[in-house]
């Protein structure tokens, strides 16, 4: 099979993900039903976190992987053979990857632009379930003192470094594990290779 086929089945796969929930998804919650001022407290708070800003920066870190066609060539680096074939003409390959990566992220940031605000009204909701007006109102105290600037000021470098503590003392294990074990996973999945090809 060409990589020509193994392109078009991932960037169909990536296409896939931009298509309607699935019914495996959780339903969306019922509409909120809590007092105006439980409404207003809760988006200040999420004013006050800079929620929005917040998701834009990190969803603007994977349309930046997808633009420079990392996540095209991870996605391509599953196929049998794609390796060598990278290795062999990698200049050829780079050029064809950013180019679909390009596409994957343009199509992307196109799904986040139209949803964001709708994530972040899913958000205001989520606190006005959750908490009382005080409650939210506390909240916000907190989070205007100093002791609240802070944790928001260096929470982004506290939960970075949990995630590359997370990534190097049980990720890098976990793929070792895997390889350990990519014989029972090779037999675990033999079934697949004789099922018929879809047309």
């Amino acid at each position: 099979m060409s990589f020509l086929i193994f392109a078009v089945a991932a960037v169909g796969a990536a296409a896939q993900q931009a298509q309607p929930p699935r019914p495996s998804l959780p339903p969306a919650p019922p509409p909120v039903r809590a007092d105006a001022a439980t409404m207003q407290a809760a988006t200040t708070l999420i004013t006050q976190l800079g929620l929005k800003t917040q998701l834009q920066n990190q969803m603007a870190g994977t349309v930046k992987q997808m633009q420079s066609g990392v996540v095209v060539r991870s996605m391509l680096a599953q196929q049998p053979g794609f390796i060598p074939a990278y290795q062999a003409n990698k200049a050829k390959f780079d050029v064809a990857l950013k180019k679909a990566g390009a596409i994957q992220a343009s199509v992307a940031q196109g799904v986040i632009n139209q949803n964001l605000n709708n994530v972040v009204t899913a958000a205001r909701d989520a606190y006005a379930r959750q908490y009382t007006a005080a409650e939210l109102n506390a909240l916000i105290a907190f989070y205007r003192s100093p002791a609240g600037q802070a944790l928001q000021k260096k929470q982004g470098a506290v939960q970075n470094e949990i995630g590359l503590q997370t990534a190097r003392l049980i990720g890098a294990k976990i793929d070792v594990a895997m390889q350990a074990n990519a014989a029972k996973l090779r037999d675990a999945l033999a079934p697949l290779n004789s099922a018929p090809q879809p047309k």
